[in-house]
C-alpha cells in the first residue's frame, strides 16, 4: 500500500455554527491541503471496527460498507467498487493505515488530507490514538452568536440552555484536548479573531500546520459553491463573499435579554474562558 508517513493528518473541529466551513474553505484553497466534504462515518467505522491489531478482508469489507452505506458518502467522489476494492487489497493493516487510504483516494496523490466534521468531537481521543502524528485545529465562536444561528436552523436543542449546554461542552472538550495534546498537537483559534484578521490567523495555523501560508486562501470565496453541498443548504450563503466585521458579535443586536440570561446561566463561565465579554457588566 502507498503509506504516506510524512503527510499526517489534521481534524478542524468546532461546535455547529462556529466558522468550521469557513476555515474549511480557507485551508482548502492551499496547495498541499484538502478537506473533503464532512465525512460522519468515522464515527459507525469506530464503533464497530478493531482500533487495534490488524484488519482483515472480512473486516475491511464490512468496513467499506459502512462507509459506501453512509448518506454522506454521496458527496465523495470515490469510486464504491474501488474503495472496496482497495480496502481488502490493503489487508492485513490497521484501520488507521485502511482509513488513511480511504481519504487519499478521495483527496488525490500528494495532498495531505483533513478532516472537518463537528460530531468527532464525540471520538477525538480515539483520533488523536489512532493517528499519533495528527494535529487538532479548534475554532471557538462566541457561544450567543452560535446558538442564535443554531435556533435558526433547529438544531442542537430547543431550549436557549439546551443550545447553550451544547456548546458549553464542545468548547470544554477543545480545552481538554488542549492539556492532553499539548500545543504541538493541538491548536484554538476564535471566529472573531479569523474573521478580523485572516491573514494572521491563517498564517497561524499553516505555521502548527508545519506548512508555508499561501496568500490565495484568502480568495476562497471563489470557488465556494464547489465545496458546498446540498447538506449545507442555505445556512453558508455568506461563504460566497469575504468575511465582515458585523459577522461577529451580532447577539448584541439580535438576542433578548431573557434568551441572554438562560445562555449565560448555563455557559457563563465558559464564555468568560475565552474572553467573551459578559451580557451584563458588573456594576
Amino acid at each position: 500500500m502507498n503509506r504516506s508517513p510524512n503527510l499526517p493528518p489534521f481534524f478542524v473541529l468546532g461546535a455547529a455554527r462556529s466558522g468550521t466551513t469557513l476555515l474549511r474553505l480557507m485551508l482548502n484553497r492551499h496547495s498541499r491541503l484538502a478537506i473533503p466534504a464532512e465525512s460522519h462515518f468515522l464515527l459507525d467505522v469506530l464503533e464497530e471496527m478493531p482500533v487495534r491489531g490488524l484488519l482483515d478482508q472480512k473486516q475491511a469489507a464490512r468496513m467499506a460498507s459502512i462507509i459506501i452505506g453512509h448518506p454522506r458518502f454521496r458527496h465523495w467522489h470515490v469510486d464504491a467498487a474501488a474503495l472496496a476494492g482497495s480496502l481488502m487489497a490493503a489487508t492485513p493493516a490497521p484501520l488507521s493505515e485502511l482509513i488513511d487510504l480511504v481519504f487519499r483516494m478521495e483527496v488525490g496523490a500528494g495532498m495531505r488530507w483533513g478532516d472537518k466534521t463537528p460530531r468527532y468531537y464525540g471520538c477525538w481521543e480515539q483520533l488523536a490514538h489512532l493517528f499519533p502524528k495528527s494535529c487538532f485545529v479548534h475554532i471557538i465562536r462566541d457561544g450567543r452568536d452560535v446558538s442564535n444561528s443554531l435556533k435558526q436552523v433547529g438544531w442542537h436543542g430547543r431550549s436557549e440552555e439546551e443550545r447553550a449546554d451544547y456548546w458549553r461542552t464542545r468548547v470544554e472538550m477543545a480545552r481538554r484536548a488542549q492539556v492532553q495534546l499539548g500545543p504541538r498537537r493541538n491548536l484554538i483559534i476564535r471566529y472573531e479573531d479569523l474573521v478580523m484578521d485572516s491573514r494572521a490567523i491563517l498564517k497561524k495555523v499553516c505555521a502548527f500546520l508545519g506548512e508555508t501560508y499561501e496568500p490565495d486562501m484568502l480568495g476562497f470565496y471563489e470557488d465556494a459553491p464547489n465545496y458546498l453541498n446540498d447538506f449545507d443548504g442555505p445556512v453558508h450563503d455568506k461563504l460566497t463573499r469575504p468575511p465582515k466585521p458585523d459577522d461577529i458579535g451580532r447577539w448584541q443586536k439580535e438576542s433578548s435579554r431573557e434568551s441572554l440570561v438562560h445562555f449565560e446561566a448555563v455557559a457563563g463561565n465558559a464564555l468568560r474562558l475565552f474572553s467573551y465579554p459578559p451580557s451584563f457588566p458588573v456594576q
